[in-house]
């Protein structure tokens, strides 16, 4: 007997029927691959570290950490705290050693002790340093003071030019006015002078140099 394919009409019919139950498994495969497909998960939105993540990390960094990388973990803390006004300063600073610091108080009595300070670490620093918020030296001085980058040191006769300056400085001025008619009270300057710490002079040794050297590198 003849094979049902070999007839002319026959055979036709049942290529077409093999044809169709080839797409129909086919199409039957791709559901069921799309239904044994698990959804996408959404992505988790990026979430703060939390404080008790933070401190852990640095337990953790703090067993095996050595001197030279104590040193950089430390410089990188202070430097990061830093503006570019700040960053001018320091430059000058290094450069000039010892440069005039002032405070400005108020007393009761012409020369009575000082009741209340009224601005603190005036300095001449930043017109030297040509910083662009010259009205926010002192508060620039004090952040650098309280990173521990700065030291304060008695009135230095030597920088009695540039005390006579910083006391014509317009916030000194403005200041001292204010104690006059707005506090009724007698305005008392108390001068200082301020140096780069330790610390500061250690950063500035170690990192300023290197720092330079990419400046110049960018540059050619």
């Amino acid at each position: 007997m003849r094979d049902a394919e070999g007839w002319p009409v026959a055979g036709s019919a049942v290529r077409r029927m093999a044809d169709a139950e080839t797409w129909a498994l086919i199409e039957l495969k791709q559901r069921l691959d799309a239904l044994d497909e698990s959804p996408p998960r959404p992505r988790e939105p990026d979430r703060p570290v939390t404080p008790a993540e933070m401190l852990a990390g640095l337990v953790r960094r703090s067993r095996g950490i050595d001197p030279d990388a104590a040193l950089d973990a430390l410089y990188r803390q202070s430097l990061s705290q830093l503006v570019p006004d700040q960053v001018a300063m320091l430059d000058v600073l290094a450069e000039r050693q010892v440069v005039p610091l002032c405070h400005l108080g108020a007393s009761r009595l012409p020369a009575g002790p000082i009741s209340m300070t009224v601005l603190s670490n005036a300095s001449s620093l930043g017109r030297e340093a040509g910083v662009l918020l010259r009205e926010y030296v002192p508060q620039y001085m004090s952040h650098l003071f309280a990173l521990g980058l700065l030291q304060a040191g008695p009135e230095d006769a030597a920088l009695e030019p540039e005390y006579e300056l910083l006391m014509a400085d317009t916030q000194l001025r403005e200041m001292r006015q204010h104690v006059r008619e707005t506090l009724r009270l007698y305005p008392r300057t108390l001068r200082a002078s301020v140096r780069l710490s330790d610390y500061g002079r250690a950063l500035w040794r170690d990192c300023r140099p290197a720092a330079e050297a990419l400046i110049q590198k960018e540059r050619y």
